[in-house]
């Protein structure tokens, strides 16, 4: 009798572990836009998958599209903040603004654009992820990526310099992946 209750326990104990959902992979995403009127933030790679040592290429475009012809931004250093995540090892490499207040003009249909190029810095207790060595980020700030999944997170936040006290805050994300 005793054995059949080990056994029967150890069946009930094996069903409730397989019952357990199990997370679900991130899929990858080369292009995320976001809307908040009257701007779109848009993050886009070229791809959804890049081999090592093939540096991914992806771009943030703001768009204006109100009734103005024209307008001003005033934002920090830049007006984008693209973050990395490794998703597969969970390494965040966060981004860093340092200068003062900037005014950017943008005009109506017309997009602002940047490349994405690798920001961030060595690993600082609190940010978020694993710590990473000097030697991990070094080689990302080359754009060789090891192999794993990435977040490229975008966030803007500014405001408009005709209207005070008026902020916008838009973060598009993208995931790719890296493969030997």
């Amino acid at each position: 009798m005793r054995i059949l209750s080990i056994i029967g326990l150890t069946m009930l104990l094996t069903a409730c572990n397989t019952a357990q959902p199990q997370a679900d992979p991130i899929e990858n995403q080369a292009t995320a836009q976001v809307e908040q009127q009257p701007f779109t933030l848009k993050l886009e790679a070229e791809k959804e998958q890049y081999k090592v040592g093939e540096k991914p290429i992806i771009q943030a475009e703001l768009v204006y599209a109100g009734e103005e012809d024209e307008i001003t931004i005033a934002h920090g250093g830049s007006w984008l903040f693209l973050e990395t995540t490794n998703i597969t090892e969970d390494y965040h490499f966060g981004a860093f603004m340092n200068e003062p207040l900037i005014y950017t003009k943008l005009t109506k249909g017309e997009p602002l654009i940047e490349r994405y190029s690798f920001s961030g810095g060595t690993y600082i207790e609190g940010q978020g992820g694993k710590p990473y060595s000097d030697e991990l980020f070094e080689r990302m700030a080359k754009m060789d990526f090891p192999a794993g999944q990435y977040e490229i997170k975008a966030i803007t936040e500014f405001g408009i310099e005709q209207i005070t006290g008026k902020k916008y805050q838009l973060e598009a994300r993208i995931v790719f992946e890296v493969v030997e």
